[in-house]
């Protein structure tokens, strides 16, 4: 297949995909017109945006997996795929064990950093499965490494995340 096609085979996943989207809208909208009318037009908006973008994610898995898929053999994406993997893995860990080191009052930092430590807590599974998935798709031996050292430092992080939720806090 030439790179012609298979850049327009993932443009027309993603233009499916959208398409996707705009039809769980439409069909939210119809669903919700016919309940009587309510002052909650923001939740009925929220409800909308969380059926399309559901839609929308669900349909583009398929031409993001095609893209990874037809740059498999391209060994300078996969390794930046690590690196990035491995980079981000770390920060979530920093970011999730810093309220262990430090007790912040506030600043942007820190409100960032313990927002990127939540997102790692409860994110921490799909995270891996993506970091795994693209181990199994790196096509050369140190990406795939890296990758792995990546969805070690997310079990670190689950392991961690399994403490902070099903631990119970000693009382102050």
């Amino acid at each position: 297949m030439s790179a012609r096609a298979q850049i327009a085979a993932v443009v027309a996943g993603y233009g499916i995909a959208i398409a996707a989207g705009f039809v769980a809208a439409w069909m939210y909208d119809a669903r919700v017109a016919a309940l009587p009318y309510d002052t909650s037009g923001g939740m009925y908006a929220g409800g909308e945006m969380m059926s399309s973008l559901g839609a929308f994610l669900v349909v583009s898995l398929l031409p993001t997996l095609l893209a990874l898929w037809f740059l498999r053999h391209n060994q300078k994406f996969w390794n930046a795929i690590a690196v990035a993997a491995v980079a981000f893995a770390c920060a979530g860990l920093v970011a999730v064990l810093m309220p262990l080191v430090t007790r912040s009052t506030g600043g942007l930092a820190p409100a960032l950093l313990s927002l990127l430590g939540l997102m790692q807590l409860l994110g921490v599974p799909l995270w891996s499965l993506a970091f795994a998935s693209f181990a199994f798709l790196a096509p050369t031996r140190p990406a795939r490494r890296k990758l792995l050292f990546a969805v070690g430092i997310e079990l670190v992080i689950a392991v961690c995340a399994a403490v902070h939720w099903f631990v119970p806090a000693p009382p102050l």
